[in-house]
């Protein structure tokens, strides 16, 4: 049996209008839940911390937080 390789998932470099505007995201009290995790696990990304630490701190899976930061390597 061929054991597959775990591919490393991290987001790319955030350009700092993207920074500023996943903070405001992060910071603010009112919105979409959804959209607030995201940009937690984005920003999480961008301090090197792994997937699977990232699913632990935010409660969802390894393979969400994966498509997230796909998601936005993708489309921002």
């Amino acid at each position: 049996m061929i054991r597959g390789v775990v591919e490393r998932v991290r987001v790319r470099e955030i350009d700092p209008d993207e920074g500023q505007r996943l903070l405001r995201i992060v910071r603010r009290s009112s919105g979409s839940v959804v959209t607030w995790r995201r940009a937690q696990m984005i920003l999480l990304s961008a301090q090197a911390m792994t997937p699977k630490k990232i699913a632990e701190l935010t409660f969802t899976s390894e393979d969400r937080v994966r498509d997230v930061i796909h998601n936005f390597n993708a489309d921002g």
